[in-house]
């Protein structure tokens, strides 16, 4: 991979480049701000979201063989991967079990990082892209650029060429006269998509969260790609990186109220998923998770480049940030650019590692704009300075932590080694300046090479130095406890609690997403609902409440019986009015997730009972060991030059009848 210097140089060159990055960030950095100014205490949000990460990493291992006990007590089989080529065995071998020659994809940072794609090709295993940027970067045999909108650095005219050339050699042709108009891009991809999905048996995703004392694992989303792969195939697996936990179901409460917003810019994406384990009838019949370290561990031994495992992948830096601005991410020749992948990178492959790695800590100005944005509150730029530290000590030969995992020579620098000799605490004078304590856990030792040689010998032996490791699951919890100890939990601050439910404000905030809301009293419900489906095909889920005239019941209906129907008819389990989401337990009367899936049409009745006030309160009433669906208006993407198109794999049309 190129230093970052070489490919930035190539980027600023490019002025198409530069306005499309330009317009973008721009874009989503105002619609960011207009959201969290809605959020009366979005700072103690913010620590509150820092805090529920760092109470999962300082547990870490305790909080893995919770989730890992859970799903199994669910029906999914958990696998553990120590790196790239271990996880990618593990997937290619689930599909060749299954005699699978294609898999469809969740867009997945996880799933990226290690390479599984090129990984499956080698085992003559088709891996497609679902999501509409992933896969104008897939067809056009480009890489990503941005972590939310990854083919943000492309224009309509550039993705009409990618279609009409490349779409064919993939299954199914761009239709001949294709525009470059948004909606028809996004048409195009849905119809190319659609078969893929409905034949699709295995599908492969990440997890944005997973919740350990439940074993819940959830994706947010906004297309219905990541619900069409989630819910149709019979075999799912999901690469999971072992950072994403959290502790508490109620945890979501709080991070589901900062990753929208940090990340689209709106007050929830169109759908977030929830499950924990197989559900007869409903979804795959079998689910594989890989949780995997792939360098995590590393970052994890860091006490100050430990805070960068909180990220929750919303990209919130990169759209605040003038070297990104003006780079664009190819410049960081990874998955993950821009701030948070200027210290990630190395904290995963350790300073010293290659000079791409050790470039990146420099790609900044030190603004301290990525940190005021953070949802997580990662101080970026105190971590880059400390890495900046580490890749000079790294010129000098000074241990880094997680280095014996490489099996590279380990020698400690004069500092440590006085430190060594000397009990605790003290230096050589003659060694390098200190650098100032900062934040992230840095405190204990002001001088970072004496940190580092401090926790040396827990991490050679979580790395299996002087005693054998039977398992990848057994090596990575030891890395894990190693790392972690005598960490310590942060206290969490008190929020604000939630006001009273406000129907009006539901209404108003469901018709924010180009839903169309009705509002009607209990006797007037049944007429309603045969006014809105008359003359159409439309599936009713067993349990509902009112009889729909020539509505179809769902007995075995497969999803090309169901992508052949004109819409479904559901009831809802909670309306939270603070993001106007509708959230589906799949119980009587709402149906398998399919049904609100598949068909064009979600005709959806919810009840003012059932109105909560915002995002912790349906969090508390809702069940974790039932599969859920939010759903925030119609499936919609944005990834064209970030004009946005409602419908692009779930219903085109939300019909929402609020009763009450």
């Amino acid at each position: 991979m190129p230093a970052f210097p070489e490919a930035a140089r190539e980027a600023l060159g490019d002025p198409v480049l530069r306005h499309n990055l330009a317009h973008a960030t721009t874009t989503i950095r105002d619609k960011r701000a207009r959201v969290v100014g809605e959020v009366g205490d979005w700072e103690d949000l913010r620590t509150d979201g820092a805090a529920v990460k760092d109470t999962a990493l300082v547990d870490l291992a305790d909080h893995l063989t919770l989730l890992e006990e859970r799903l199994v007590a669910n029906g999914a089989t958990v696998h553990w991967a120590r790196d790239a080529a271990e996880a990618n065995a593990l997937v290619a071998a689930i599909a060749r079990g299954h005699g699978v020659d294609e898999v469809v994809k969740v867009k997945s940072m996880a799933t990226q990082e290690i390479g599984l794609n090129e990984a499956l090709a080698e085992e003559g295993i088709a891996a497609w892209e679902t999501d509409l940027a992933e896969l104008i970067v897939q067809l056009g045999e480009d890489r990503p650029s941005h972590i939310l909108v990854p083919a943000i650095h492309r224009n309509r005219a550039e993705i009409r060429a990618i279609f009409r050339d490349r779409m064919a050699a993939a299954g199914r042709p761009a239709p001949d006269d294709l525009t470059d108009e948004p909606a028809e891009l996004a048409a195009a991809a849905r119809l190319h998509l659609r078969e893929k999905f409905l034949r699709a048996r295995m599908a492969v995703s990440g997890a944005n969260f997973a919740v350990a004392e439940s074993g819940t694992l959830v994706v947010v989303e906004s297309e219905g790609n990541g619900r069409m792969c989630l819910t149709l195939p019979e075999v799912l697996v999901s690469v999971v990186g072992i950072e994403k936990v959290v502790p508490t179901w109620d945890d979501l409460g709080t991070m589901l109220r900062l990753l929208p917003r940090s990340s689209t810019g709106e007050r929830m994406n169109p759908y977030t998923s929830t499950w924990s384990g197989t559900t007869p009838g409903d979804g795959p019949q079998e689910m594989h998770v890989v949780l995997l370290d792939n360098g995590r561990t590393r970052a994890l031994a860091d006490e100050v480049g430990r805070q960068a495992l909180r990220c929750i992948r919303c990209s919130a830096c990169l759209n605040v940030c003038p070297v990104y601005e003006r780079t664009g991410g190819h410049a960081y020749g990874s998955v993950y650019p821009g701030p948070i992948g200027a210290i990630l990178n190395p904290l995963l492959q350790g300073p010293g590692s290659s000079a791409w790695v050790d470039s990146l800590p420099y790609a900044s100005s030190l603004c301290g704009a990525c940190y005021e944005v953070c949802p997580v509150k990662i101080d970026i730029p105190s971590v880059l300075v400390d890495l900046r530290a580490q890749v000079v000590d790294a010129q000098r030969g000074v241990v880094q932590p997680g280095d014996a995992g490489c099996g590279r020579r380990v020698r400690l620098c004069p500092a440590a080694a006085g430190a060594r000799a000397a009990g605790a605490g003290g230096y050589d004078a003659g060694a390098p300046p200190a650098l100032a304590a900062r934040g992230g856990g840095l405190g204990r030792c002001a001088r970072p090479a004496l940190r580092r040689a401090r926790v040396l010998p827990r991490v050679v032996a979580a790395y299996g130095r002087g005693a054998a490791v039977t398992s990848a699951r057994e090596e990575i919890l030891a890395r894990v406890r190693a790392a972690t100890e005598g960490a310590t939990a942060p206290e969490r601050p008190a929020l604000r609690p939630s006001g009273p439910a406000d129907v009006d404000l539901f209404a108003e905030r469901v018709a924010d997403y180009e839903a169309v809301v009705e509002r009607c009293g209990p006797d007037d419900l049944a007429q309603r609902l045969a006014a809105r489906v008359a003359g159409l095909r439309v599936v009713v889920p067993d349990g509902f409440e009112v009889e729909v005239p020539g509505g179809v019941r769902d007995e075995g209906l497969t999803a090309t019986d169901l992508d052949a129907l004109d819409g479904v008819v559901t009831g809802a389990s909670v309306g939270i009015a603070e993001t106007g989401t509708i959230v589906l337990d799949h119980g009587p009367g709402q149906g398998r997730r399919a049904l609100s899936l598949v068909p064009d049409l979600h005709v959806c009745v919810v009840r003012a009972d059932q109105v909560v006030a915002d995002v912790p309160d349906a969090v508390r009433r809702l069940d974790p060991a039932r599969a859920q669906t939010w759903i925030s208006g119609p499936s919609a993407t944005s990834d064209i030059e970030l004009a946005r198109v409602e419908g692009v794999h779930g219903p085109r049309t939300l019909h929402v009848l609020l009763v009450g």
